[in-house]
């Protein structure tokens, strides 16, 4: 395999048909409210695939299962089920190196395991459920944070801003580079074919906006498909709102996704750093949230 057919078959661009076979409206469900039936099927599945790990692949699962199901038009895609749960069982160690999360980091956050404990949760298919989402999410932001809208917007800030100083520092190798000729950096990103970009499967299916918007909407589709589909007492919401323990959760997320202060944890995924969450849920309560799995074939 040559270098460009590996780094293809790395990228996992998303598939067309498998995006014509997910559910777009559905309302989310937990594992308590799946029927027997189809637990037992995805059980025996995954019996059939895995053979003798098939207990602990199950038990990780085991919250990420009406996720899964409940989207797909399983009559309609063609790959048996049990092909799924080998790929994603046998790649988790791609996904941990890549996410940068940890078991162990995870059962060290105290605020996290608190709001586990608080929301009746089992801690192994939490931390399956957030890694596949931070995974199959990070990947979203790896392939569509568009390259292209960056340096567009990169190249309008040089062309509105022309009487002010401009200097490029560049590292390579350790080496930094600093330019501070303005007239230089400006026709040197002018002179730039925008093809070679685009040529590269840099897509842009979000919404045209800053790099920080987009970085936090990644975190709100994170934090709400947990929310929706962890088996939680819902009940324990008043009018409408969540409760403290699925806020502690919710930024118990955020910290362990390295997008919190990691200083002062017990403060930051607390009742005192309510605002955060709850403006989070706010700003992009109207933002329909994508389905992780467009990426996974």
């Amino acid at each position: 395999m040559n270098q460009s057919d590996q780094n293809c078959q790395e990228q996992e661009i998303p598939s067309v048909y498998f995006n014509n076979i997910i559910h777009r409206d559905v309302r989310p469900i937990t594992v308590d409210e799946l029927d027997a039936a189809t637990i037992d099927e995805f059980n025996r599945q995954v019996k059939l695939a895995i053979d003798n790990e098939a207990d602990l692949a199950v038990k990780r699962v085991r919250y990420l299962i009406p996720y899964i199901l409940q989207n797909i038009d399983w009559e309609t895609y063609a790959v048996p089920l049990e092909a799924w749960q080998l790929r994603y069982y046998y790649q988790r160690e791609r996904f941990i190196e890549k996410t940068g999360l940890d078991w162990d980091k995870f059962l060290d956050h105290e605020p996290m395991q608190n709001s586990i404990k608080a929301l009746g949760l089992d801690a192994e298919p939490v931390f399956e459920f957030i890694l596949f989402l931070k995974y199959y999410y990070g990947l979203r932001s790896d392939l569509r944070f568009s390259c292209l809208e960056q340096f567009n917007t990169l190249v309008d800030e040089l062309d509105k801003n022309m009487d002010k100083s401009v200097s490029l520092d560049v590292n390579v190798g350790g080496k930094h580079f600093k330019i501070n000729n303005p007239d230089f950096i400006r026709e040197m990103f002018h002179a730039v074919d925008k093809r070679q970009i685009l040529s590269d499967a840099f897509v842009n299916d979000f919404d045209q906006g800053s790099a920080r918007d987009k970085v936090r909407a990644l975190d709100y589709y994170i934090v709400k498909t947990l929310l929706d589909y962890l088996p939680t007492d819902k009940s324990l919401r008043r009018g409408g709102r969540y409760s403290q323990a699925e806020r502690n959760f919710g930024l118990s997320v955020l910290s362990l996704c390295g997008r919190l202060p990691d200083i002062d944890r017990e403060g930051e995924c607390s009742q005192e750093n309510n605002a955060t969450f709850d403006k989070l849920m706010r700003d992009f309560s109207s933002v329909p949230i994508p389905f992780a799995m467009e990426l996974f074939i």
